[in-house]
């Protein structure tokens, strides 16, 4: 009499057969996931660059509309500043919402593409200069 019969229907899976499946699950996992990074940190430089680009157009249509250009409407060099005033400073993309030249308040993804001031100087020529400011800092535009 046989008191233990081998199993013909193997179910289940055996802890190598697991342990293999986990290995397999993890080099994929240390190969995907620096890259998944890489790819969220792109597209949060793409959308600061986006925003760049928004709040440099909102500059160029106020400085057209107010005149600020050497056209018709002047005759010389003029500056004017968004977001620094007497009693609040940091304002620039509320300040162009509330002017009308942008829809919504931006939020930035990385700190240091922050912009809270924006200069727009005009020379005589009519040629509009924007350039951004985080706090006294000049904010490069990204490429």
């Amino acid at each position: 009499m046989k008191v233990f019969k081998k199993a013909q229907n193997k179910k289940g899976l055996t802890l190598i057969e697991l342990l293999a499946v986990l290995v397999i699950i993890g080099i994929i996992a240390a190969i995907a996931v620096p890259a998944i990074n890489q790819t969220i940190e792109r597209s949060r430089i793409k959308a600061d660059k986006a925003n760049q680009q928004l709040i440099r157009d909102a500059a160029i249509r106020y400085a057209t509309e107010n005149n600020l250009g050497g056209g018709t409407g002047a005759t010389a060099a003029s500056t004017a500043t968004i977001g620094v005033s007497t009693d609040v400073s940091g304002r620039a993309t509320e300040n162009f919402v509330e002017l009308g030249y942008l829809n919504n308040v931006i939020s930035w993804n990385k700190t240091a593409n922050t912009i809270d001031n924006v200069v727009i100087t005009t020379d005589a020529n009519g040629a509009i200069t924007v350039t951004f400011y985080n706090g006294s800092t000049v904010v490069a535009p990204l490429n």
